[in-house]
């Protein structure tokens, strides 16, 4: 009766559902596996943002060259203390608010001991031209006082860009914005608030991080899902072939 399965279209048939079925296993096995990193991940956030507020300056190692943080910190709120060096202020291109394009306004703030930290005051809109740079507000003159969640420093993966617009950088690297001895370069700051107020209209905040599973779950299942019914998809073909076989049987005889 299974005969037919010795022909050439159902070997390959069967040999397609044989080599699906374990990678929409393995796929599904990947998405559990990013799930779990996810909550450790979220976890890691939590802890930093359960934190309590300290200055700054109490986690750099002011031995090191160039200066960086003592320890893992991204996330947990931090204070800052200074005066905006807004000759040096940047933005960072192709950054998304909403669905929205913009760019980051990254303004350096020079800290009382003299630390240089790079601080992210928040998204602002294209301009019309991408050759263009949209005019912001000017950070306040005079002492500040700033509190931001610490964001690692993403490393540099290809060389910066020549042909962007003066003033414009494709990722915040802080040697490459100010480079000095003092300039803080493993990390930067996303403010939260500050006083005096150093965002304007202009200047949206950005949103807390968003601490969720993602859609790995949904994933997970949708792989277990394709799976089934791969196997209900073979058991139904070889069904169908069964009894078409009898009917033409019956057809015959």
């Amino acid at each position: 009766m299974f005969r037919f399965l010795l022909q050439p279209k159902w070997i390959a048939v069967t040999l397609v559902c044989l080599i699906a079925l374990p990678a929409f296993q393995a796929l599904s096995d990947w998405q559990w596996r990013r799930l779990d990193q996810r909550h450790i991940y979220n976890k890691q956030i939590l802890a930093e943002i359960a934190k309590p507020e300290v200055p700054i300056t109490d986690l750099v190692d002011a031995g090191s060259t160039p200066l960086v943080l003592v320890e893992e910190a991204q996330w947990r709120t931090v204070e800052a203390t200074g005066t905006w060096l807004a000759a040096d202020q940047v933005l960072v291109r192709k950054k998304s608010l909403e669905s929205d394009l913009g760019l980051w306004v990254v303004t350096p703030l020079q800290l009382t001991d003299g630390t240089i930290v790079m601080v992210n005051r928040g998204w602002t809109a294209a301009a019309n031209s991408a050759v263009d740079s949209p005019v912001v507000t000017d950070s306040p003159t005079g002492q500040v006082e700033v509190l931001g969640r610490v964001r690692d420093v993403a490393q540099r993966k290809k060389s910066a860009p020549t042909d962007l617009p003066d003033g414009q950088v494709d990722q915040i690297v802080p040697l490459e914005i100010v480079d000095s001895p003092k300039t803080l370069s493993n990390v930067y700051l996303e403010m939260t608030a500050s006083r005096p107020e150093s965002r304007s209209n202009d200047i949206r905040e950005l949103p807390a991080p968003e601490v969720t599973e993602g859609p790995h779950r949904s994933y997970a299942v949708q792989w277990i899902f394709f799976e089934i019914m791969t196997v209900i998809g073979w058991v139904v073909l070889v069904r169908n072939e069964v009894l078409e076989q009898k009917k033409q049987k019956v057809l015959e005889s």
